[in-house]
C-alpha cells in the first residue's frame, strides 16, 4: 500500500512544481490578448505590472504564460485587444 501512495506524491510534487513554474510575478495583472492588427493576428498576451508597465509574452494561440515576455510601449495608445 505505501509504493501506490508514494506514487502519487511523488506525482502531485511534479504537478504543483510545474503549476509553479508558469506562476504570473508578483505585482503583475493579465490585460487579455492585444495585437497590433485589426484581425488580431500575431496576437500576444499582454500583462501590466504594479507601476503600470505593459509586458507581452507569449502568443495568444498558446496558454497564457509568463516564461518568455518583454517589456513594451503603452498598448492602450496602439493595436487592438482582442480579448
Amino acid at each position: 500500500m505505501k509504493k501506490p501512495i508514494r506514487a502519487l506524491a511523488f506525482l502531485a510534487a511534479l504537478t504543483l512544481s510545474g503549476f509553479a513554474a508558469q506562476a504570473i510575478p508578483t505585482g503583475w495583472t493579465y490585460q487579455g490578448c492585444w495585437s497590433p492588427y485589426p484581425n488580431c493576428a500575431g496576437g500576444k498576451h499582454a500583462y501590466t505590472d504594479a507601476s503600470g508597465n505593459f509586458y507581452q509574452c507569449n502568443s495568444c494561440s498558446q496558454s497564457p504564460s509568463t516564461s518568455n515576455c518583454y517589456r513594451s510601449g503603452n498598448l492602450n495608445a496602439i493595436g487592438y485587444w482582442c480579448s
